[in-house]
């Protein structure tokens, strides 16, 4: 397979089979390579960092990107391996911005009773198009966990061992997390329609 400048990645091709191809380019340098791989992945994680509230998503998934670039060395594994490690590496510059966002004093013209960059509302995210403001509002009545289960399995399509790598969970843990999420999700649609 030839890889071509980026944005001329077939959107057709199984990642299982062109994955070994763009990782040997990416691991020399090639920034066709880099690409192919971004154009893969990029869209998800920058669609999970929205989802999971983040202030300037784009530049999650580009920090995110850059630190795997960083360590490709120290990869080892296929394109799921792959897939999971890149949402970890996103999710801890989440709550590493997170963290900082907490310790960081109010500046003027904030009111300093939301500077967080979690739990976001309807009005903050629409999911970047992946979901209706219903979809995010059912998600916004979410624990933090449960919300990035959901955003993982749902909306982006990881497995549930791809979910379990990403959060750094047992796959039991996921699966109980989905379980209480989705069934939260029913009650409060169904008490929704007897009122």
């Amino acid at each position: 397979m030839r890889l071509t400048r980026r944005g001329a990645v077939n959107p057709d091709l199984d990642p299982a089979d062109a994955f070994p191809t763009w990782l040997d380019a990416a691991r020399t340098g090639s920034a066709d390579g880099f690409a192919a791989i971004y154009d893969w992945l990029g869209p998800e994680i920058k669609r999970f960092a929205v989802a999971r509230g983040a202030r300037d998503a784009d530049a999650v998934t580009n920090d995110a990107f850059v630190a795997a670039f960083r360590r490709l060395g120290d990869f080892d594994g296929g394109h799921a391996a792959f897939r999971s490690w890149i949402y970890a590496i996103a999710r801890n510059g989440l709550i590493d911005a997170h963290r900082a966002e907490q310790r960081r004093p109010p500046m003027a013209g904030e009111d300093g009773d939301d500077d967080r960059i979690w739990a976001p509302s309807a009005e903050e995210t629409a999911l970047d198009g992946v979901a209706d403001a219903r979809a995010t509002e059912l998600l916004a009545g979410l624990t933090d966990a449960q919300q990035e289960v959901i955003i993982l399995r749902v909306v982006n399509g990881l497995t549930l061992q791809e979910t379990a790598d990403a959060v750094k969970r047992p796959v039991s843990a996921v699966k109980r997390l989905q379980a209480r999420a989705l069934g939260q999700m029913r009650r409060r649609i169904r008490d929704e329609e007897v009122s």
